[in-house]
């Protein structure tokens, strides 16, 4: 079981920061428009993905399952670096879509309690029922599903499973995992966010796990394993790991 919450102190800037990303789930003024941005040079190249055929990137999360305040902490952490608003890269591969969202070089003296917090609402959602909402033109289209936490990963990542299914009978199987990384050796925190959507209630390939290495190398970054630790002191280099 992970660790309580450390984020207390945290959670108004982030409440905040999600509020100015867009007043709701996803930053909907900025969804709407699904104005394609520049991709930036530290994510997945199109070769990078397994038969992936096009690759766009765009403001915002293209894909939030509403399971406690993980899409909030993540808004509130690109905030804090980088571009100053989440940027995600999608990939059509097939019949799944591969996302791609980078919050690196954060801001924030609480690296640690933001990735511990992502990591507790993930096992506080283990086995509910929860909505998945799909971001493109206009309004988002939802759907619910079965939330499963991924179990064996280490402490440097965390993630979940959810098959959803819309009210017209569509599904979609979502893998995601959430990398806690330092950038510049070891200096600046982030969170690299994976995701394969499929259009079936089936995994799609290639799975977040399989393009970890090659997000890892693209962003110069490692895998940090002091993230899920609750304390709120100053952030600690790591040893420098590159495989989960």
């Amino acid at each position: 079981m992970r660790r309580a919450r450390s984020l207390r102190s945290f959670l108004p800037l982030v409440l905040a920061s999600f509020l100015l990303a867009g007043c709701g789930h996803g930053g909907a003024g900025q969804e709407a428009t699904a104005t394609p941005e520049p991709i930036p040079a530290t994510a997945l190249t199109l070769a990078d993905v397994p038969g992936a055929t096009s690759q766009a990137a765009y403001p915002g999360k293209r894909v939030e399952v509403l399971c406690g305040g993980i899409e909030p902490s993540v808004h509130g952490l690109v905030l804090l670096s980088d571009p100053d608003h989440a940027v995600t890269v999608e990939y059509e591969v097939g019949d799944a879509t591969v996302y791609e969202t980078l919050a690196l070089a954060l801001t924030t003296t609480r690296p640690n309690g933001s990735f511990a917090s992502i990591a507790e609402d993930i096992a506080a959602c283990d086995g509910t029922k929860e909505e998945t909402q799909f971001w493109s033109v206009g309004p988002p289209e939802s759907e619910t599903g079965a939330f499963h936490a991924t179990e064996g990963l280490p402490d440097t990542l965390a993630g979940f499973t959810i098959t959803t299914t819309g009210e017209d009978g569509a599904q979609h199987h979502i893998e995601r995992i959430y990398a806690a990384v330092t950038t510049n050796n070891g200096q600046e925190p982030g969170i690299i966010v994976l995701t394969t959507v499929s259009n079936t209630n089936q995994p799609g390939a290639p799975a977040p796990l399989d393009l970890l290495d090659a997000a890892l190398q693209r962003a110069d970054a490692t895998l940090d394993p002091t993230a899920i630790t609750t304390d709120l002191g100053p952030h600690t280099t790591p040893h420098p790991t590159n495989t989960p």
